[in-house]
């Protein structure tokens, strides 16, 4: 049961992780925006939306992974409780 728990909090903190990278990227994507009034290189603009688009997917990817492995542990966890449960009685 340990483990489960410990399995189902790792995958709880790699999704707030993932949650706030995507709000730190989705930030920086605004503020790219607004901040790039200045300068003429277009090459550059798309550089830095192309990046920011490719960490907006892979922790939205990460997110929904770690949502699946905690559903899985939860899951695990609760036929834990059931088998220990039938085994008392």
């Amino acid at each position: 049961m340990l483990v489960s728990s410990i399995a189902r909090f790792n995958a709880i903190n790699n999704m707030n992780t993932a949650a706030m990278n995507m709000m730190m990227t989705s930030n920086n994507m605004m503020n790219a925006t607004h901040t790039f009034g200045g300068e003429h290189s277009l090459s550059m603009l798309h550089e830095i939306d192309k990046k920011n688009s490719l960490d907006l997917a892979s922790n939205s990817l990460l997110y929904k992974i770690s949502s699946l492995q905690e559903k899985a542990a939860k899951k695990h966890q609760d036929l834990e409780v059931k088998k220990n449960l039938d085994f008392m009685a």
